[in-house]
């Protein structure tokens, strides 16, 4: 008899056990999915506001006739995805960069721009940002107002061993009436109209000499560096007299190239979208 009641006060314990097992289990709820938003990013938010938002640090050179060329920011909103005005679909984009002298000049001979990183970000609507383009720039010395599309070389030194990308002079001396028209090596990036939601353009640039045996004279160097994006229908379309294959997604800010390396960027995204969720890069 005592077995037998031993045995059935281990049951009832084995019983309470398992059924306390069950019952936590069943309170457990299943953890909703984390969205692997970069608390890392080397971004400063406010900054890639600021290309978005302040006024501009000047105006761009040779472009009076123009009405971008006061180097504002485009406005808000900038929709995402886009159509051409035939109503078809952009499924590819592309970066790009512009480098200026003021209107007001610029007398520095011995000061080039080094440009790196020049990288595309998307937003999709899962809320993650993914990379779809990114490298070193290239480019080439466009007439300032784009007249004809006429272009020359840039003479874009390499400076792989100097902190990486590379380096040009703006707007002086043989580039005299040119600016530095560029964007990131490689091919467009396609897109899915059904999940992208935002973009994000930028590019690290500083001033530095161009012959370390001539005089220093970067202060006296002033050069404007804007970052922006274009839609293209796809991957391989070309330029179309009707602007049907292409058109400006919208562009950041003027701002003055310093002897330390800063970013420049163009987003999509209104401000309080960007703080919530700022690009990730590492």
């Amino acid at each position: 008899m005592k077995k037998y009641s031993a045995c059935l006060a281990l049951l009832a314990v084995l019983l309470f056990s398992i059924s306390s097992c069950k019952k936590k289990n069943d309170n457990t709820k299943t953890p909703n999915p984390v969205i692997p938003i970069c608390t890392d990013t080397v971004f400063n938010p406010q900054s890639a506001i600021n290309d978005m938002t302040l006024a501009p640090d000047a105006p761009l050179h040779g472009t009076e006739a123009v009405s971008w060329g006061t180097g504002e920011a485009s406005p808000y909103p900038m929709p995402v995805p886009a159509k051409n005005f035939k109503g078809e679909w952009f499924q590819a984009i592309t970066n790009w960069g512009q480098v200026y002298i003021p209107r007001g000049g610029s007398t520095a001979t011995n000061t080039r721009c080094q440009i790196k990183n020049v990288t595309t970000l998307i937003l999709k609507k899962d809320a993650i940002w993914y990379k779809v383009q990114s490298g070193n720039p290239q480019g080439a010395a466009y007439v300032e107002d784009f007249a004809n599309n006429a272009s020359m070389d840039a003479s874009a030194r390499d400076e792989a061993s100097n902190g990486g990308g590379v380096s040009v002079k703006v707007g002086v001396g043989n580039w005299a009436g040119h600016n530095y028209h560029f964007w990131s090596t490689g091919s467009r990036a396609t897109i899915d109209v059904n999940e992208i939601v935002g973009v994000f353009t930028f590019c690290q640039a500083r001033l530095i000499k161009e012959d370390d045996t001539k005089p220093d004279d970067r202060s006296n160097c002033k050069n404007l560096l804007q970052m922006g994006a274009d839609w293209w229908l796809n991957q391989n379309a070309g330029w179309l007299p009707d602007w049907s294959a292409n058109s400006g997604m919208g562009g950041g800010r003027s701002k003055w190239v310093t002897n330390d390396w800063q970013y420049f960027s163009m987003c999509t995204l209104p401000p309080d979208d960007l703080r919530k969720n700022p690009p990730c890069y590492k």
